[in-house]
């Protein structure tokens, strides 16, 4: 979580850079630091605080730039290009929004994708929200729940539901890909390589080959570069 802009040589309509105008916010800092360490050490929260503030700063950018749905993804996160189409669809309706709870998982330079179901519970990035269901704190308060809603996988559609008496809407298709690596909170990338009966049955019962269609729909590419 950088808050410089990205050095790149190229631009594109749909893409706008928002550097983000806060200091980072040291562990010490956070407000409610009891209650968030009952759940994550330090290190993880004074990481997923910064994350969460430059979410919400995106989701004030986005709705006076005149979005009505929010989205958080990361860079380990591939979303459909379908997505954008099947919720304009529904622009007026007043929907709460969406959750993907359909996906897979997918290993760097792997030929095969694991379709994973209820990958709400393992992904951040699989909520689409109608803008006033996203409250946008005073950005001087360091309160670590004031900034997690995106962050609270699962527990996402619960807390729209509990607070603001609203149903998310499952997507109805395979959403997302989700790249597992070393840096993954989950410690996924371990569990997904490990050789064990587990696994190579769930390659063979819930493996898919990646086809060009996903890699098309999904952006998907190798990023490791070859070297001669």
């Amino acid at each position: 979580m950088y808050n410089d802009l990205p050095q790149i040589n190229f631009t594109h309509p749909n893409i706008i850079f928002v550097q983000y105008p806060f200091p980072k916010v040291r562990v010490q800092e956070i407000e409610d630091l009891d209650y968030v360490l009952k759940y994550y050490s330090e290190e993880y929260a004074e990481k997923m605080m910064d994350k969460g503030k430059k979410i919400h700063y995106g989701c004030k950018i986005a709705r006076e730039a005149g979005c009505n749905y929010m989205m958080g993804i990361d860079s380990d996160d591939l979303s459909s290009n379908k997505i954008a189409a099947f919720v304009n669809k529904y622009e007026g309706s007043n929907k709460a929004g969406w959750r993907i709870t359909k996906g897979f998982i997918y290993a760097e330079g792997s030929l095969i994708l694991i379709k994973q179901y209820n990958i709400q519970n393992i992904n951040g990035g699989t909520h689409i929200i109608r803008y006033d269901l996203i409250t946008i704190p005073d950005f001087s308060s360091n309160l670590f729940w004031n900034y997690n809603l995106f962050e609270a996988h699962g527990y996402t559609y619960n807390r729209i539901r509990d607070f603001h008496y609203e149903l998310l809407d499952d997507y109805p298709y395979r959403g997302l890909i989700y790249i597992v690596h070393k840096n993954n909170y989950s410690n996924i990338l371990k569990l997904t390589k490990a050789v064990t009966f587990k696994n190579i049955v769930k390659k063979i019962i819930r493996g898919k080959l990646v086809s060009v269609r996903i890699r098309k729909e999904f952006n998907l590419y190798n990023l490791e570069r070859k070297t001669n």
